[in-house]
C-alpha cells in the first residue's frame, strides 16, 4: 500500500509518497493541474494508494480532481492535526511527510467530506445569507449619512414608504448612489432567496423540517446544507456539539468547571437554531418549548435560557431527520 501526504496551496501542491515501512517513494512539488496530478500519480495505482491532505479553503477542487481518478482520499482536520501544527521545523516537505506518516499510522484526525450535492448546497445557501448581509450592511450605512444629514424617514426601516420618501433627496448624489446600490442588492437576494426556495420544493427532509414552527424554506435549507447527512451523528448530543449549543469544559481530578458555548463549531448552523429558538418563543399559541424558556429564564436569564431552547429545538431536528418524521406536539 502507497501513503502520499500533501501539503495544498492556492496554486502548488507538495506531495510525498511512502510504502508500509516508511521509506519514501517519491516527492514532486508541482502547480495544482489535473495533468500534474495524474503525472506525479501514473506509478500508482488508486486500488493499492491512499491521500491525505489537509482541509484548508483550496481543498474542494483538488478534492474533485482525485475523486474523479478514482482514488481513496482522505480530509484531516488542521485544529487536532498537531504534529504539524506544532513542528519546530515546518516546511512544506516536512508537512506532507508527517501526513503520510500519519496517514501510514492510521491517526489522522479526519474533516467531514460532504457529497456534493451538499457542497453546492451549502455555497446556495451561504450566498443567499452574504448577500443579505451586505443589503443590511448597505442600509446601515445610509442610516448613518442619513442622520449626519438631518434627514429622518418616516419609518425605522428602509420600506417603500421611507424608499418613496428619500426619493425627494436623490439631488443628493451620495443618497442617490446609496439608493441604487440597494435596489441592485435587494435584487439579487430576491433572486438567491427564490433559488434556494426553489431547491426546497423537490428535498424530502426541507418538507419534514417545514412542519416544525419557526422553520420556513430557507431555515430548514440552511439546516440541510450545514448537517449534511444526518446519519454522521450516532446522537442527538454529537450534534449539538457539532452545532456548538454545549457548554465548555474544564476538567481536572474530581473538580470540573464549564463555560460558555464552545467555540470550535458550525457558527451557521449555531445561529440558525438559536434564531428559530426566538421565533418559537414568540409564537402566541402557548407550545411546550415556551414554558420551558420562560421557566428557565427566571432562574438562569434570557440569553443562556434561549441557549438551552436552541438545543432542545437541535435534539427535534435530530429525531425528525433520524426518523424521517414530520414534527408533532406530544
Amino acid at each position: 500500500m502507497n501513503y502520499i501526504g500533501m501539503d495544498i496551496h492556492k496554486r502548488f501542491t507538495f506531495a510525498v509518497v511512502k510504502d508500509e515501512q516508511g521509506a519514501e517513494l517519491a516527492k514532486e512539488r508541482f502547480d495544482n493541474l489535473k495533468t500534474n496530478f495524474e503525472s506525479f500519480l501514473l506509478p500508482f495505482k488508486p486500488e493499492e494508494t491512499k491521500i491525505v491532505m489537509e482541509s484548508t479553503g483550496v481543498w474542494e477542487y483538488i478534492y474533485e480532481i482525485l475523486e474523479s481518478m478514482k482514488y481513496n482520499v482522505k480530509l484531516a482536520n488542521p485544529v487536532k492535526t498537531k504534529a504539524i501544527a506544532y513542528a519546530k521545523v515546518k516546511t512544506d516537505a516536512v508537512d506532507a511527510s508527517t501526513l503520510a506518516d500519519l496517514l501510514r499510522a492510521n491517526l489522522v484526525a479526519e474533516s467531514y467530506i460532504p457529497p456534493k450535492g451538499v457542497r453546492e448546497l451549502r455555497e446556495l445557501t451561504r450566498l443567499r445569507k452574504m448577500v443579505t448581509k451586505q443589503r443590511t450592511q448597505t442600509e446601515n450605512r445610509l442610516h448613518a449619512v442619513l442622520t449626519k444629514k438631518g434627514i429622518f424617514i418616516p419609518n425605522r426601516t428602509l420600506c417603500k414608504k421611507s424608499i418613496k420618501f428619500l426619493e425627494e433627496f436623490k439631488q443628493e448624489p451620495l443618497i442617490k448612489e446609496f439608493l441604487e446600490v440597494i435596489a441592485f442588492q435587494r435584487e439579487r437576494e430576491s433572486e438567491a432567496k427564490k433559488r434556494v426556495e426553489d431547491a426546497s420544493l423537490s428535498n424530502k427532509d426541507a418538507e419534514i423540517l417545514m412542519s416544525f414552527p419557526g422553520i420556513g424554506s430557507l431555515r430548514a435549507m440552511e439546516i440541510i446544507a450545514e448537517i449534511g447527512e444526518i446519519q454522521r451523528f450516532p446522537t442527538a448530543e454529537k450534534l449539538c456539539n457539532y452545532a456548538g449549543l454545549v457548554p465548555s469544559i474544564r476538567q481536572s481530578g474530581s473538580s470540573s468547571h464549564f463555560g460558555g458555548l464552545i467555540k470550535q463549531a458550525s457558527r451557521t448552523l449555531k445561529h440558525t437554531f438559536v434564531q428559530t429558538a426566538w421565533c418559537v418563543i414568540r409564537i402566541r399559541e402557548s407550545n411546550p418549548l415556551q414554558e420551558f424558556y420562560k421557566k428557565l429564564a427566571k432562574k438562569k436569564g434570557k440569553q443562556k435560557a434561549i441557549c438551552a431552547t436552541a438545543r432542545k429545538i437541535c435534539c427535534i431536528v435530530y429525531a425528525m431527520l433520524s426518523k424521517s418524521e414530520k414534527y408533532r406536539t406530544s
